[in-house]
């Protein structure tokens, strides 16, 4: 017993630091917050493949990380290859691959994966990449051209968190180093319900129901980010609210 209290003892200094508001504990917005929560991702079974750049297809060609695919993305692009066929393969493999490893059922309405595919394999890769870089200044157009509703004839989705996803990772790994590497928040259930507690803790004019949009949704998270200090990327604030959240604020 001595021994499983000691245990219990040193994982207290492991702990997510957090501060009392009206009530609730929220989690505090630090980067020794993030890095602990960058650790137990990191070190989650179920996420290992996800982020591991060399877990390709299987010996069937079937499958592959989303690391793995937005690399072989960025790899096509880097050497300004023109092979539409590849282009439009890797576009593919990387929309199933986003969707497997984050359960956003594209082909509920039966249609998803291929329709997007296509909207994407649409635009010039030039075009792609301005999307990509410059957020603000193109409206978050990209984002809507994958989230806007499918055109399945029965229960056609509009795919908003699919897409934030896509252009967060395809940022993540396209622009590794660099700026443009954290453009893109993810569009997540969890956190737009847990944003208004910070939106009130900090006294920013937003309201709930506004959240709705995405662009009001990312500026949001990016003034949030601000407030505490600016020393954390939105990549770690989405996971660090994630994680922290996730079994305390149910998602809708």
């Amino acid at each position: 017993m001595k021994k499983i209290n000691m245990e219990s003892e040193l994982a207290k200094q492991y702990m997510l630091t957090t501060i009392w508001y009206k009530g609730m504990q929220l989690v505090e917005i630090t980067p020794d917050n993030v890095a602990r929560v960058e650790a137990m991702i990191q070190n989650d079974s179920t996420y290992l493949n996800t982020g591991n750049k060399m877990h390709g297809p299987d010996h069937n060609g079937k499958g592959g990380s989303t690391a793995y695919w937005m690399c072989r993305l960025r790899d096509y692009i880097s050497c300004a290859q023109t092979d539409i066929k590849t282009y439009k393969e890797i576009i593919a493999n990387a929309v199933a691959a986003i969707d497997r490893d984050n359960s956003t059922h594209l082909n509920a309405d039966g249609v998803g994966r291929d329709e997007i595919t296509a909207r994407i394999c649409d635009i010039p890769v030039e075009k792609l990449l301005n999307y990509l870089k410059d957020p603000h200044g193109t409206k978050y157009e990209l984002l809507d051209i994958i989230a806007k509703k499918t055109g399945a004839t029965i229960k056609p989705r509009e795919n908003k968190s699919f897409a934030s996803k896509f252009c967060h990772y395809a940022c993540f790994y396209l622009f590794e180093g660099m700026d443009e590497q954290d453009n893109y928040s993810i569009y997540d259930s969890i956190l737009k319900n847990a944003l208004p507690l910070y939106i009130d803790y900090y006294g920013i004019d937003i309201k709930k129901q506004e959240l709705k949009d995405y662009a009001v949704y990312s500026e949001t998270i990016e003034k949030i980010i601000n407030a505490a200090g600016n020393q954390i990327s939105k990549n770690g604030f989405d996971h660090l609210l994630w994680y922290y959240y996730k079994g305390r604020i149910k998602a809708s």
